[in-house]
């Protein structure tokens, strides 16, 4: 089996088809890479930080187990990735159909330095009004606000994830974020 440089700068296509071959170090690497911005989408849809953490630990596990089957089609691994964490919840949701289904926290990302304990209560209450303020939208504008803004993603990324158009997920956002700031407003 072939060594992987894992610092990061390797890129996707060379990590995925060494994955692919069986190389665990390849995958742990895009684990490192992935997981935050995996973990991010959940947390913005599920009502638990602990189920967010375990829920992308199944991502990552349904991908490994999918590799064999996965081809490179041009599309981010990361969208592939947020494709299985989007069914994750779906699956997460009809499994627990009683209680709230959505977030009352969004764990914070960890960060090179630590905030104080004014500014962490600051951003925790901040964190979780606008969860508040999310969990209030239909499905698909947290989907798109999440993909788009929390976790960065390009339109035509956001697209794929979703299996939409571009110019629909466009519209989308456009709607998500009318509907937002009539929240907000209130």
């Amino acid at each position: 089996m072939d060594r992987v440089d894992l610092p990061g700068q390797s890129d996707d296509i060379s990590l995925l088809k060494s994955a692919q071959a069986g190389n665990a170090e390849a995958f742990g690497a895009l684990y490192e890479r992935y997981a935050p911005a995996v973990f991010r989408y959940l947390a913005a849809h599920l009502s638990s930080g602990l189920d967010a953490e375990d829920l992308t630990t199944d991502v990552f596990l349904r991908a490994w187990q999918s590799l064999p089957n996965y081809h490179e089609r041009g599309v981010p691994f990361l969208a592939f990735l947020l494709r299985i964490a989007r069914n994750a919840v779906i699956d997460q949701y009809r499994r627990n159909r009683s209680g709230q289904s959505y977030p009352t926290d969004l764990e914070p990302t960890l960060e090179d330095e630590a905030p104080g304990p004014a500014e962490s209560l600051v951003q925790q209450l901040e964190r979780q009004e606008m969860a508040q303020v999310l969990a209030r939208l239909n499905e698909d504008y947290r989907t798109v606000l999440v993909l788009r803004f929390i976790n960065g993603l390009s339109p035509q990324e956001t697209a794929q994830v979703m299996k939409r158009s571009a110019g629909a997920v466009r519209v989308l956002q456009h709607r998500a974020l009318s509907a937002l700031r009539r929240l907000l407003e209130l």
